[in-house]
């Protein structure tokens, strides 16, 4: 598959909940109903806002930026991070109908249509991209297609910036071609995503190596999947 066509394969539901859904309220009740977009995890995503902007401020040390949400999906997240800080925040997704669903039920929010390859064409550069289990940087390990999409990326960052890319470990990712690349790239394992009700523990795992190495050893044990930030600094092309 050619990595600029992936989001043509968007879930069904979402034209379904947009057609059905005459107002805001009937569309959340929608969403509740069909359980649908686990992408942009509706029910628990002012927890991973706060894990975001925790690690932004906190770890990065980064208190003004401008931030792009790629890839954001029904953009429950981004909302939710917005709250949380005065810095300017923008969001995009490729999908035809959740273009259609922004501008029907969240006509003021910062939101634009564009894949990856296409955000050179709005004249926009960001200090931090964050993309949360983006394909194909899931589920597809394609050296090329990484690479490309990546190079994209760098040339909408500003001076210093940085992108996070948030995602699983899967059999094939972009974890299996990160010794590959030739720029500054760091991964960091997250805790499960109920703990960051916590500021503290966070800072403290993040910032010790013997407790990350720890959950890594009790995920291994239990057979969980592990979610980590892929963090890629700014590089000259």
């Amino acid at each position: 598959m050619k990595f600029d066509n992936y989001y043509k394969l968007e879930p069904g539901t979402y034209k379904d909940i947009y057609e059905k859904s005459s107002n805001l309220q009937s569309f959340l009740y929608n969403i509740n109903l069909k359980n649908s977009d686990n992408h942009s995890q509706i029910k628990n995503a002012k927890l991973y806002a706060n894990r975001l902007h925790l690690f932004i401020t906190k770890i990065l040390n980064k208190k003004e930026f401008l931030f792009l949400d790629c890839g954001c999906g029904l953009g429950f997240l981004a909302r939710e991070l917005k709250k949380m800080t005065v810095n300017n925040l923008q969001y995009c997704d490729p999908s035809e109908y959740i273009n259609k669903i922004h501008k029907k039920f969240y006509p003021y929010e910062n939101f634009f249509q564009s894949d990856i390859q296409n955000l050179n064409k709005f004249n926009k550069k960001f200090d931090i991209i964050y993309l949360r289990e983006v394909y194909p940087f899931t589920r597809e390990n394609n050296f090329e297609n990484q690479k490309n999409l990546i190079e994209i990326l760098n040339n909408q960052l500003n001076d210093n910036g940085i992108l996070i890319l948030e995602q699983i470990k899967n059999n094939k990712d972009l974890f299996c071609n990160i010794n590959k690349f030739k720029f500054d790239i760091k991964s960091y394992k997250l805790l499960p995503i109920k703990w960051h009700k916590f500021e503290f523990i966070n800072i403290l795992y993040f910032k010790s190596f013997y407790l990350q190495y720890l959950i890594n050893l009790i995920y291994k044990i239990l057979d969980k999947q592990i979610t980590y930030f892929i963090v890629i600094k700014k590089y000259i092309t």
